[in-house]
């Protein structure tokens, strides 16, 4: 079971499941704000080049400039664990743009 408690570990759980195969996230910025997480980063392999979609649901939209190296998952705190409210998987523009008022996280969560 991975670890619940801390919300990069969760990010990173999400960004593994979401792909289908092992990556590490070149974390650029962990925002905590009450009950909220916003976790942002650059998907990478396991040994730390950028991510190859190849064998992974995103292989052909990768392949046709359809997705990033970037990734972006929102957290809510429900008791003591981290859980998953909306992630982005090689976005292309700002797939978080909405989130606060979609979800009603606080803003300043967002500032990168």
């Amino acid at each position: 079971m991975p670890e619940t408690t801390n919300p990069l570990a969760v990010g990173s759980s999400v960004l593994v499941e979401g792909l289908g195969k092992l990556a590490k996230l070149a974390l650029k910025g962990l925002h905590v704000s009450d009950d909220w997480a916003f976790v942002y980063g650059d998907i990478k392999e396991p040994d730390g080049r950028p991510i190859d979609y190849a064998g992974t649901r995103f292989a052909e939209a990768a392949a046709n400039g359809g997705k990033s190296q970037r990734y972006a998952v929102l957290l809510q705190k429900v008791g003591n664990s981290w859980t998953l409210v909306d992630s982005a998987i090689g976005p292309t523009g700002l797939a978080w743009q909405d989130w606060s008022s979609r979800y009603g996280a606080p803003s300043e969560i967002f500032q990168l």
